[in-house]
């Protein structure tokens, strides 16, 4: 009925997939470089601290300038780094799903000599079992107008389960290691003085990283339900009518919003996927068999009616 699963399999699509995981990874790197120095500071300063009077203050100063760097400096190269991502992810998903460059969104294309530089070494095996069938197979049995919807809504919901784990993940990580600290503290007999200097100071570009991750999550768990909502609504159109020639500029403006998402969305490293790769896995694969059967019915129920 479509080609999306013939259409995902060719190597140069692939290779748009190895790209984005590239792109992507950078950005994760350098984000857990940072996170891994946060995280080192507040250790150093607790078990060090106190027998070296003379350490405390440089580490409340490196606390200070990383917080500093991250803001400035690294916070934009990451960015930059998740918008070449999302533009390569946005060129697969536009040539797989049929649907049109819209180049006043997403602007240019990543020029080819970007995508070569990054996937000139030989695809593994493990890539590409991890990347072959990117949409399930299932989607090639339906028209295309509603494959491509199934294909969009996996999208959406399999980011904000992941999103809602990590989400929850990390505020409860947070809060442990705040509580073993202070109350380390507590027991080891330092004042409040001593505990603010060797443990609050350091700590802030850790206490800031969670809180804005967490905060930035959950607004984007709460966009994603609003698409989630919004892709819904077309699918009972979809049933309602699968021949009409809106659901074409649909799914593109579904798109657009998408790739917006990619571009702003908050990372999320890729340890998190993997914990919850089976099971999420599985509960894409179940739903969009379950929407793959209840299209097959509308489109049988339409032409018995015709």
């Amino acid at each position: 009925m479509n080609k999306i699963t013939t259409d995902q399999r060719p190597k140069d699509r692939l290779d748009l997939l190895r790209a984005q995981r590239t792109f992507y990874g950078r950005a994760k790197r350098l984000q857990t470089g940072f996170l891994f120095m946060a995280l080192a500071l507040p250790w150093i300063s607790f078990f060090w601290g106190p027998d070296a009077s003379r350490i405390r203050p440089s580490l409340a100063f490196i606390g200070v300038v990383l917080l500093l760097v991250e803001i400035g400096v690294a916070t934009r190269l990451q960015r930059n780094w998740v918008k070449t991502a999302a533009r390569i992810q946005e060129q697969f998903d536009t040539e797989v799903l049929r649907l049109p460059w819209h180049s006043l969104v997403t602007g240019a294309k990543v020029d080819p000599e970007v995508i070569r530089s990054v996937t000139r070494k030989p695809m593994t095996d493990k890539e590409r079992e991890d990347l072959d069938n990117w949409y399930e197979v299932c989607v090639g049995s339906i028209p295309l107008e509603l494959g491509r919807l199934v294909c969009q809504r996996t999208n959406i919901n399999y980011d904000m389960r992941v999103r809602n784990t990590y989400s929850a993940g990390l505020l409860w990580i947070a809060v442990l290691l705040v509580v073993t600290l202070f109350g380390y503290g507590l027991y080891d007999g330092l004042n409040i003085p001593a505990l603010l200097l060797n443990v609050l100071v350091p700590f802030t570009p850790l206490a800031a990283f969670v809180l804005r991750e967490h905060r930035k999550q959950a607004d984007t768990v709460e966009s994603l339900t609003s698409l989630k909502g919004e892709v819904e609504k077309l699918w009972a159109k979809a049933l309602a009518n699968p021949s009409s020639p809106e659901l074409t500029q649909d799914s593109r403006n579904l798109q657009d919003a998408i790739y917006r998402n990619r571009t702003t969305n908050p990372l999320v490293y890729d340890w998190v996927y993997q914990v919850v790769r089976k099971d999420n896995e599985d509960a894409s694969r179940h739903a969009a068999e379950t929407l793959v059967a209840e299209a097959k019915k509308s489109l049988i129920k339409s032409a018995g009616g015709q």
